[in-house]
């Protein structure tokens, strides 16, 4: 719950810092959306080892293979940054490089996902009588 606080407080005044200086430093729009995202990646990194490691207890219960759930979390992994530096982009403006770091994040999960596919298709192969 703090950590959200802290989040949504930064994110506040760094609105209302961009709104101020719109029209006269423009300049330093881009720095503070920067910064700003960099704090708040810190800030998240607590929570998400949290998380991390109750995926990885709950895969344990389950018995999850090993290369499945690294596959999932790598997953993840991707999509999270590939959103954060897209979203950079298009708050600078620059949509076009957005949308390059959109679709790098995308090739990467299907590149990465390839053996969960394949061990999915041949399980169900396998189930289906010939």
């Amino acid at each position: 719950m703090h950590t959200i606080l802290k989040v949504a407080s930064i994110a506040l005044i760094a609105t209302v810092l961009l709104v101020v200086l719109r029209e006269e430093r423009k300049e330093w729009g881009v720095v503070i959306r920067f910064a700003v995202g960099a704090v708040v990646l810190l800030l998240i990194l607590a929570p998400l080892q949290t998380v991390i490691a109750q995926v990885l207890q709950l895969a344990t219960l389950v018995k999850v293979r090993g290369l499945y759930l690294a596959i999932l979390l790598k997953v993840i992994g991707i999509a999270y940054i590939a959103t954060f530096a897209a979203q950079m982009a298009y708050d600078t403006g620059e949509s076009g490089l957005g949308w390059r770091v959109e679709l790098a994040g995308k090739v990467a999960i299907l590149a990465l996902s390839l053996p969960l596919i394949s061990a999915i298709i041949t399980t169900i192969l396998k189930m289906i009588p010939s």
